[in-house]
C-alpha cells in the first residue's frame, strides 16, 4: 500500500472540527442560564458568554440573541433578537435602576403591579382617579395641614374610635342620631342644649343635679 493511500485514509477518518470563529458579531441561541455565565450555541459550537452591562432584558432559554466575540475571545450577549412563545419581557439589573426623563408614562392595559419592601412617593401634587380605590394595611398614617373629603356616603366601622381636637369641633347635619348600647356620656365645663321648639328627655329614671 502506498504512502499516499495511508495519508488519505487518516485525513478521512479524522473528526470534523468546526472552523474557528472570527471576532465580531454572531447570531446565537441561548441554551442554558446560570448566575455566572450564559451558555450559547453559535453554529455548531457551544460557548460561554456574559451578558453585556447595557443589555437589561432578562434572558430565557431558547432566545435568539446577538452575540459579540471581542479580541480577547470573550463572548458577550448584546441584545435579544427573537423569542418564541409568549413575548413577555422582564428588565433586570444587579444594581440600582433609575429612570431620568422630562416625562415618563406607563400604560398598562390589564394590571400595573408594584412590589417592594418600601415604596416612596415624593412630589408636589399627586392625583389618583378610579372607579374603586382600595387601601389595605395594618397601619395607615396621614399627616398634613388640611384634609378635605367629598363623598355621597361615608360608612365607618372600627373596634375603637378615638378623636382629639384642640380647637372647634363642629358637625352640621339635617338629622343627627347617636346610639349607644350601654352608656352615652357628655361632659364639659358648660353644657348648652337649645331646642327651638321642643326639648324632650325620656327614661325609666331621670336625675338632675
Amino acid at each position: 500500500m502506498s504512502t499516499t493511500t495511508l495519508s488519505t485514509r487518516r485525513v478521512a477518518s479524522a473528526p470534523h472540527r468546526p472552523a474557528p470563529l472570527q471576532a465580531g458579531w454572531h447570531r446565537a441561541l441561548v441554551r442554558e442560564l446560570s448566575p455566572q455565565a450564559v451558555s450559547l450555541r453559535v453554529g455548531e459550537r457551544q460557548v460561554q458568554a456574559r451578558q453585556a452591562f447595557s443589555c437589561l432584558v432578562a434572558l430565557q432559554e431558547g432566545d435568539s440573541v446577538a452575540a459579540l466575540l471581542d479580541d480577547q475571545q470573550q463572548w458577550w450577549v448584546m441584545a435579544v433578537l427573537e423569542r418564541g412563545g409568549a413575548q413577555d419581557v422582564r428588565l433586570q439589573s444587579r444594581g440600582a435602576l433609575e429612570l431620568h426623563a422630562e416625562r415618563v408614562g406607563i400604560d398598562a392595559r390589564d394590571t400595573l403591579s408594584l412590589a417592594a419592601p418600601q415604596v416612596r412617593l415624593n412630589c408636589e401634587q399627586a392625583d389618583a382617579m378610579g372607579e374603586r380605590l382600595n387601601l389595605v394595611g395594618s397601619a395607615v398614617k396621614a399627616i398634613g395641614a388640611t384634609l378635605s373629603t367629598l363623598f355621597d356616603r361615608v360608612q365607618h366601622r372600627s373596634q375603637q374610635h378615638m378623636r382629639s381636637t384642640e380647637g372647634l369641633d363642629r358637625t352640621q347635619a339635617g338629622h343627627m342620631e347617636l346610639q349607644a348600647q350601654q352608656l352615652l356620656q357628655i361632659h364639659s365645663e358648660h353644657t348648652l342644649i337649645d331646642g327651638e321648639k321642643l326639648v324632650k328627655a325620656r327614661g325609666a329614671q331621670i336625675h338632675l343635679g
